[in-house]
């Protein structure tokens, strides 16, 4: 339960579109931030981590880009209705029992806790997480052309939608987006919001590199079982 003010640092990734090759720089890119946010630093996807006509996401019906990710620590995954996951609940009810990272997807929301404080995630507002415990924040995810992030409170519950318009991007960015929470008014608003590309010289993180060899390799083997060459 937030007793003092606090700043948090949401950062964000979308539209990805099955690129595997961006992660092990993106992890570095990201172990940078959480290094320098004063408070908790969230991890989300907002959606489009898949294309489906890349490589890795045909060969696992959309499910490789996840696992990969999966292993950067992400605190919640967006499926919506640009990703090819989302007519395919089956296939997304199969990979909550193979990832950790929550999937704030349809009914389905995820619960983070980080120094005493617990955050929810989902699609919308009206799906709450199961917890027990009163949730300091709220952050629903979305995933839209246009940038409309917004905060409120509402006498009971801190809020945050988080849609930040990176449908169209032709090079992977991270997002960052810093708030402030109080238990006094305001109790929540916007401090600063950036979105910035992957600097080509960051070294790439070398364990994600190692993930992703297994991924593909995984792939593979599932390919040869399929037939395809």
């Amino acid at each position: 339960m937030l007793t003092e003010p606090t700043t948090l640092r949401v950062l964000y990734t979308a539209s990805l579109g099955g690129r595997l090759a961006v992660l092990p720089k993106l992890m570095t890119a990201i172990r940078q931030e959480r290094a320098t946010s004063a408070g908790p630093a969230l991890l989300v996807d907002l959606g489009r981590s898949c294309a489906a006509d890349t490589w890795i996401c045909k060969a696992t019906d959309g499910r490789g880009m996840l696992v990969a990710m999966d292993a950067m620590g992400y605190d919640a995954f967006h499926i919506g209705a640009a990703d090819p996951l989302y007519t395919q609940p089956g296939i997304v009810s199969q990979l909550r029992d193979v990832i950790q990272t929550p999937l704030a997807a349809g009914p389905w929301s995820g619960v983070v806790r980080r120094t005493g404080m617990v955050f929810g995630f989902a699609a919308r507002f009206d799906v709450r997480p199961a917890t027990d415990d009163p949730l300091d924040l709220m952050i629903a995810l979305q995933l839209s052309k246009y940038a409309q992030s917004t905060v409120d409170y509402d006498g009971q519950l801190r809020t945050l939608l988080l849609d930040n318009g990176l449908t169209n991007e032709p090079d992977p960015m991270l997002g960052r987006l810093d708030i402030a929470m109080t238990a006094e008014p305001p109790y929540i608003q916007i401090l600063s919001q950036t979105q910035s590309p992957i600097a080509a010289d960051l070294l790439p993180d070398q364990t994600i590199v190692s993930v992703i060899e297994f991924v593909e390799s995984e792939a593979r083997y599932v390919e040869r079982k399929r037939g395809i060459s």
